[in-house]
């Protein structure tokens, strides 16, 4: 028999307005704000390692422009040489990746976090001039291996827009996911909005 922990017991919809875009979450998932930057971490349990993450940055203030096919290879030398930088650090596998309007990377890779193996699945997507990092982790890395499908399922559904509208599905933007975090010099919304 499989782990238990991995029994979806219902999902919900995590629905940013303010950054307009949409995946689906376990219900019984806890939700972490991040504290130092404008993102959020769904988990199994209330171990923040272990768990599925997003975190979205406006690139407005140092980019002319949206990011272009033409940007791909500064930025995978960036990212490569930023990842290596992670203690341990394995990359196993990588790619290029699409998704909907976004153009980036993804790279599986392990690295020591708090002097355990950390299994990540990291995909870094750029639609316009924002940057969407989005991953699922396991600490320690069978943890990932636990929760992989959970992961893959939760990206899966991930869109850049909101998914319930798609559906026909029309809310008040007053029902929408909004970070609870408490630094104040974290960006909440973005400076220049998205074009799709």
């Amino acid at each position: 028999m499989g782990d238990l922990r991995t029994i979806l017991r219902g999902i919900k919809i995590h629905r940013d307005v303010n950054w307009n875009y949409s995946f689906v979450h376990p219900t019984h998932w806890y939700r972490y704000d991040m504290q130092d930057r404008y993102g959020f971490i769904y988990t199994p349990e209330q171990d923040p390692r272990t768990g599925f993450c997003i975190t979205i940055r406006d690139l407005s203030d140092i980019l002319d422009g949206p990011v272009t096919e033409a940007d791909m290879p500064a930025l995978h030398e960036g990212l490569i040489a930023g990842l290596q930088q992670l203690p341990d650090c394995n990359i196993l596998e990588e790619k290029e990746a699409k998704k909907g309007y976004g153009i980036g990377f993804e790279v599986l890779l392990t690295f020591t976090l708090d002097g355990e193996t950390c299994k990540r699945h990291l995909r870094l997507l750029y639609n316009d001039r924002q940057q969407f990092t989005i991953y699922g982790q396991g600490v320690p890395e069978t943890e990932y291996d636990v929760f992989h499908d959970i992961f893959e399922y939760m990206y899966i559904t991930f869109d850049f827009g909101d998914i319930l509208a798609q559906q026909g599905v029309i809310l008040p933007s007053e029902i929408g996911i909004y970070w609870q975090g408490e630094d104040e010099n974290v960006q909440t919304e973005p400076r220049v909005p998205r074009k799709h």
